[in-house]
């Protein structure tokens, strides 16, 4: 099957996550054997033009229409436009780049949609197991209900478009593009790093909080889709993370600078154990347990051998005059 004389390949969903033979990427990448094909429109900075462009622009149309549409008989925009915004914005540029890439969206595949529940049990284990730790050590008491607590905020913008736009965004997109160039191991580094900086435009972000989202979401996410290639256990797994931590639990979600809840919750000690202000993923408990199950990941990938190697690593090796050395 073809798009304008690019190859898609056929990849069983069963092996998603195995390097390919002919190119040495996974099911995920467009086909680049070499000699590359479509040189210039499977370019890494090209692809990424194209999705940012797509995204801001789409971005700039539905919130503009929402805006105009809503807010001028009330005078106010409603709470929901700008998550709106952003999750239908990014869903389109991620389509539009897969069809510059000409592939089909194996990450996203609704035959592997069981990975969802995978990554939707693995968050409230994790978190559990984080709000079990602080409740031991004397850290974290139920103090009350919150019984008129609005979830629908939370759950559109730190569930739903959280889980899903930044998913896209920093896995299914910057992951993906970085690990053509560097390889798995550069672009879970250089991933997790960015996704890690991004929190700091948050109300009370933190450089630690910034850190600690790198070492304990960063690597644990881009791990887990370097393993999976599935997007629908990271979408779960964040989803379940965010909607646990604040909504049920009452800690701030990733320094949002909302702390409220169906449980009031009370935090006592220091901030390198409560995780302070930020809320609980800056705790040593989180960072510690986290970036161990991410480092749990890293070795299946090692030793399995899923790692996609660097660009001039597979070029080497697929290179005809390579071929024939060995």
């Amino acid at each position: 099957m073809s798009r304008m004389g690019a190859v898609i390949p056929v990849v069983p969903l069963e092996h998603p996550a195995r390097p390919r033979v002919i190119d040495h990427l996974t099911a995920d990448h467009p086909l680049r054997p070499f000699p590359p094909v479509h040189r210039w429109r499977f370019a890494v900075w090209l692809r990424f033009l194209v999705f940012v462009s797509v995204a801001l622009g789409g971005g700039f149309v539905v919130g503009g229409t929402l805006i105009v549409g809503l807010s001028s008989s009330s005078g106010r925009t409603p709470f929901w436009v700008f998550s709106v915004t952003e999750l239908v914005a990014t869903i389109v540029a991620f389509f539009a780049l897969l069809w510059l890439e000409a592939r089909r969206p194996v990450e996203l595949a609704p035959r592997r949609i069981a990975g969802l529940a995978g990554g939707l049990v693995l968050g409230a284990v994790l978190l559990m197991a984080v709000i079990g730790v602080l409740f031991a050590l004397g850290s974290y008491r139920i103090v009350g209900t919150n019984p008129g607590y609005d979830v629908w905020p939370a759950l559109l913008s730190a569930g739903i478009t959280a889980a899903i736009a930044e998913e896209i965004l920093f896995r299914a997109v910057l992951f993906r593009l970085f690990e053509e160039v560097l390889g798995t191991w550069g672009a879970l580094a250089a991933s997790a790093i960015i996704f890690g900086m991004a929190h700091l435009s948050n109300p009370d972000a933190t450089l630690w909080g910034a850190i600690a989202i790198a070492l304990e979401a960063g690597v644990l996410f881009a791990a887990l889709y370097a393993v999976t290639r599935s997007l629908w256990w990271t979408i779960g797994l964040h989803f379940s993370w965010n909607m646990l931590q604040g909504p049920v639990f009452g800690s701030a979600v990733s320094g949002s600078g909302v702390a409220t809840g169906w449980f009031q919750a009370q935090f006592s000690g220091p901030d390198w154990l409560t995780g302070g202000e930020f809320g609980i993923e800056a705790s040593v408990v989180s960072v510690a347990l986290l970036t161990l199950v991410g480092a749990g990941l890293m070795h299946v990938i090692f030793h399995q051998d899923l790692a996609v190697r660097p660009y001039w690593v597979r070029k080497r090796r697929l290179t005809p005059a390579a071929s024939e050395l060995d």
